[in-house]
């Protein structure tokens, strides 16, 4: 380890033999908007083309994930780090920006991050294999959070060749069942379903936390316009698991499963059964309740709450002395001891995030509101 970091007063692993202890106060999450970022990580404002999940008739099944050909190599996303989040806010800044106690325009939150970062922390109780890293910036009380990736994968890796050919899969899978607003188009990509995301926002401990995610829709049973839709997911399992397999299963994918579930307010999603030669079968919608019930011996869901809830506590205690939209705090999690330390990278580096033009944006918000009044009052009101 470099000897630049310090080490966090907190151990992952050690919270799965806590006391029991009690849920904290997380508000649903509540869907505040979607997005779409182009292949080239360009953001759009669009909720239009929402991608559902539509579950192919009888006969249509088995359903062959193989490929004719050598499978794709998977799309390397491009390091948009926040930036879409941070367009979403500035295409809806009447919204979010307010002006705060040192009389500067601020958001109304207290986090700013992905649902990729969340996932993370709820998981680490449980993660003994992956380590992961994070970038912190904290400007003007708000702090924003992405993922950082510090060290590449082993190509060869047993469990990284599992992900890869499960992430390939999935995306054949798509291809068969997920839909612009439920209507099948021919040469549709599956890459343009990952590139939907949508907008929550929920309250940890009267902490507010705004965040992105991909997203899939239920498809609607009437065209209601103006509705919200019902976001649902859409994972693969194999049809026959030994005990032992089921185990494995229930403490990593099926984890992983729910917790982006909670996140997102997600009350059901569609598991797909394959056999040894990747044949789909059958597609089950199962409620997020049972998906819990069945795993409930293998890990808790209050452990997972209560170590993201106190993780971002530890994080917002080292970084409240900071007020710069430049200087990155690097946290990063040890997946075998459970160990989080962290360093501090002063200034411009080449993990700054926080875009100038969203500095710039904040400034001219101040500067209009002090010469609007009125604005500012409107602006002040905190949006739930």
């Amino acid at each position: 380890m470099n000897s630049n970091y310090q080490i966090l007063n907190i151990q992952a692993h050690s919270w799965v033999d806590k006391p029991k202890m009690v849920f904290p106060t997380i508000t649903k999450p509540i869907s505040i908007g979607c997005f779409v970022w182009s292949t080239n990580g360009q953001f759009e404002p669009n909720s239009q083309k929402v991608p559902c999940v539509v579950v192919p008739p009888t006969i249509k099944f088995p359903i062959s994930l193989r490929y004719e050909d050598s499978p794709p190599k998977l799309e390397k996303k491009p390091k948009i780090f926040l930036d879409n989040m941070l367009q979403f806010i500035e295409s809806s800044s009447h919204m979010y920006v307010m002006v705060g106690n040192n009389q500067q325009a601020q958001l109304n939150a207290n986090i700013v991050c992905t649902s990729e970062v969340l996932e993370l922390m709820m998981c680490a109780p449980y993660e003994k294999k992956t380590g992961w890293s994070l970038g912190v910036t904290r400007y003007r009380n708000t702090m924003y959070i992405c993922r950082i990736d510090l060290e590449r994968p082993d190509p060869f890796n047993e469990d990284n060749l599992k992900r890869v050919m499960q992430e390939l899969w999935l995306r054949k899978l798509r291809t068969h069942c997920v839909f612009e607003n439920g209507i099948e188009m021919h040469h549709q990509s599956s890459e343009e379903h990952l590139r939907f995301h949508g907008v929550f926002s929920f309250n940890l401990n009267g902490v507010r936390v705004l965040f992105d995610s991909p997203v899939l829709a239920e498809m609607p049973s009437t065209t209601l316009n103006g509705s919200a839709p019902s976001w649902v997911d859409l994972q693969i399992r194999p049809m026959c698991m030994s005990r032992l397999d089921w185990s494995v299963h229930n403490r990593t994918e099926a984890l992983k499963w729910w917790v982006k579930c909670f996140l997102l307010g997600i009350d059901s999603l569609y598991i797909a059964h394959r056999d040894e030669n990747a044949h789909v079968h059958n597609i089950e919608k199962t409620l997020v309740g049972d998906l819990w019930k069945s795993c409930e011996k293998d890990w808790s869901t209050t452990v997972c709450a209560n170590f993201m809830v106190h993780l971002l506590t530890c994080i917002s205690q080292v970084m409240a002395p900071i007020d710069c939209p430049s200087t990155v705090y690097l946290f990063q999690f040890d997946a075998r001891q459970g160990t989080i330390s962290y360093e501090s990278l002063r200034g411009r580096s080449q993990y700054t995030f926080l875009s100038d033009w969203f500095r710039m944006m904040l400034d001219d918000h101040t500067t209009d509101m002090w010469k609007t009044p009125n604005l500012q009052t409107m602006s002040s009101t905190v949006y739930q």
